[in-house]
């Protein structure tokens, strides 16, 4: 069935609905970011398949709103069909709510399921929607035409033990409980799955590449219920649970168990996190729009977290190194490799590691023009043949026991142009000048991510995307609340939080560099001006100097990078290979200023 003709299908459902226009978002009913095959609708509907975008349908149109990291792809995918991408970022693009407001007359009803959208979204939407009479009726799922829809997944849960994590789940729901107090609540209710796994300590298998379950959590004064699938639950693991406060109830009891709560009980959520069905099921007691209680615990990482996350990352680095000697062995040898057969050999080598429990995102291996999606996947159809020429981008990580990792390189395979050597040193440059930031207490994201611009500004370059986010511990791999972009996010930077440094250059039809390293935020000094704080480097992976143009380099920045290649020769040389070790003296020789 074609795009189209799935939209043709979709319009007869809404005629039968009285509805005059429908909108699909991504979103699972923890508006997860990704979502499991069985909730991934929008991509069934439209042939998207990144992973943030909304399709919204009327009688007569439809179009797709994504952001900057999938218009190239999005344009592609989108091809052939009826599908108008509004490119959600640009200056003087609509929004889909402003689209819906011109295209309705007064009196149109739009259908949405509430357990796809949260509670803050229906609400902004109601409030634009009346001024124009529109109604919005959130309890229709239309989700049903999708005759060969996969099933809801069943994986088994585990256990993370407190080795691994540093912290007990009782002695992290009685810091929630504190905070309860504090906000005066009887309950709080949880919905996003990284936060459940987090305070329970465990992990699923629900999502691709993310370890986690469907579950939502209700936190009481003298109890706490996981709401999941027993059939996901063993013996062992409910015996655990137990032990630390924690009982089962099925899947779907929660929003029952949140209508049955009285008139003297105060419930606390998140607006912003928690889908608009869930938030509408507190019938009698009083409910309370909090910032999630959970998400700033877990940003901050412990001692036996960061602990374990310098040797995750030193394993992560082996096999990314081991890695690209492969593919330039591979080149040399006159063997021919895809990008596919790199994203393969990725997974070969980091499921070698000590305590790796799968990749932590699908690997991006794009070559030349390719690189230019920022989200780009090959598949079997349209995988490119690699040869000594060009550049390949490679962002791939790892979930491990010992925390999760994401990394970018752009591997210089051959001859390249001076334009890409000029970008890659751009970004080189963009990416030492944010990682050597010395910034003071209470200093957010959005105050830094400036520094990793300038390099790429004075140039008239910009990425459309934000500079890094937080990564979780064996959880999700884009984690907040904190971030680099230029968004008003106010969150501070605390010592223990850890986050991507990611600035590049996409020249479309061309190519695409990224260099991306991941820091943790670490005291620096105390002065009599206060508290000043700066980045310490999770990230030994060899960057190619092979595309370094020295002369737009400062001098401390070349003494940067070949301090940087050092470190990594130390940690890294003792687990390779005599012809890998030669490979990489070879690849992190020292830079000066008369290279070209």
């Amino acid at each position: 069935m074609t795009t189209n003709e799935k939209l043709a299908l979709l319009r007869r459902e809404m005629e039968k609905n009285g509805l005059s226009a429908y909108i699909v978002p991504t979103a699972d009913p923890h508006l997860s970011e990704y979502v499991p095959e069985h909730y991934r609708f929008r991509h069934w509907l439209s042939g998207f398949s990144g992973s943030a975008g909304t399709v919204v349908v009327t009688s007569e149109k439809s179009g797709l709103w994504t952001d900057g990291r999938y218009y190239i792809q999005a344009e592609k995918q989108l091809s052939g069909s009826e599908i108008v991408l509004f490119k959600a970022m640009e200056p003087g693009v609509k929004s889909y709510i402003d689209f819906l407001r011109d295209e309705l007359p007064e009196g149109a009803k739009i259908g949405v399921s509430g357990r796809l959208v949260s509670q803050r979204a229906v609400a902004d939407m109601k409030k634009r929607f009346e001024e124009k009479k529109l109604v919005l009726d959130t309890g229709r799922d239309l989700s049903y035409i999708w005759e060969d829809r996969p099933p809801v997944p069943d994986g088994k849960i585990i256990i993370h033990e407190e080795k691994w994590c540093g912290e007990s789940a009782s002695s992290k729901i009685a810091r929630v409980r504190e905070k309860m107090a504090e906000r005066k609540l009887t309950h709080y209710a949880a919905a996003k799955l990284d936060c459940i796994m987090w305070l329970c300590n465990i992990r699923g298998s629900d999502i691709n590449c993310c370890p986690f379950a469907l579950s939502y959590l209700l936190v009481g004064r003298d109890s706490v219920k996981l709401y999941i699938d027993p059939a996901k639950v063993g013996a062992a693991e409910e015996a655990v649970l137990r032990e630390q406060g924690v009982t089962l109830a099925p899947y779907e009891a929660v929003y029952g168990d949140i209508a049955a709560l009285d008139e003297d009980s105060v419930l606390g959520l998140d607006f912003g996190i928690t889908n608009s069905a869930l938030a509408s099921a507190a019938q009698k007691c009083s409910l309370k729009n909090i910032r999630d209680i959970i998400t700033p615990f877990k940003a901050v990482k412990n001692k036996t977290e960061n602990k374990n996350l310098v040797e995750t990352y030193e394993n992560d680095a082996v096999a990314l190194v081991k890695g690209f000697y492969y593919i330039y062995d591979s080149l040399r040898r006159g063997l021919a490799i895809t990008e596919l057969d790199v994203c393969d050999k990725l997974l070969e080598l980091r499921a070698a590691q000590p305590f790796n429990m799968g990749p932590s995102f699908d690997t991006i291996a794009a070559y030349k023009a390719n690189a230019a999606m920022m989200h780009y996947s090959p598949t079997p159809e349209g995988r490119a043949v690699l040869a000594s020429e060009g550049m390949l981008l490679i962002d791939s990580g790892g979930h491990y026991l010992g925390g999760s990792t994401d990394i970018t390189r752009t591997l210089v395979l051959g001859p390249i142009s001076e334009e890409e050597r000029r970008g890659f040193t751009l970004v080189l440059k963009a990416n030492i000048a944010l990682i050597s930031a010395r910034f003071l207490k209470g200093t957010a994201g959005a105050n830094l991510d400036i520094l990793a611009r300038e390099p790429l500004w004075k140039e008239g370059i910009d990425y459309k995307c934000g500079t890094g986010h937080g990564v979780g511990f064996y959880l999700n791999v884009h984690e907040g609340p904190q971030n680099f972009s230029q968004n008003l996010n106010s969150v501070p930077l605390e010592p223990g939080m850890n986050v991507t440094v990611e600035p590049g250059v996409y020249i479309e039809g061309k190519y695409g560099i990224r260099t991306e390293n991941d820091v943790v935020v670490v005291p620096w000094k105390t002065t009599e001006h206060g508290e000043f704080y700066g980045f310490g480097l999770l990230s030994f992976v060899p960057i190619d100097v092979n595309g370094i143009d020295p002369s737009l380099m400062t001098d401390e920045e070349i003494e940067w990078i070949n301090r940087y290649h050092e470190e990594c020769r130390k940690r890294l040389m003792p687990r390779l290979t005599p012809e890998e070790r030669e490979w990489l003296a070879r690849y992190t020789r020292e830079v000066s200023r008369g290279d070209k």
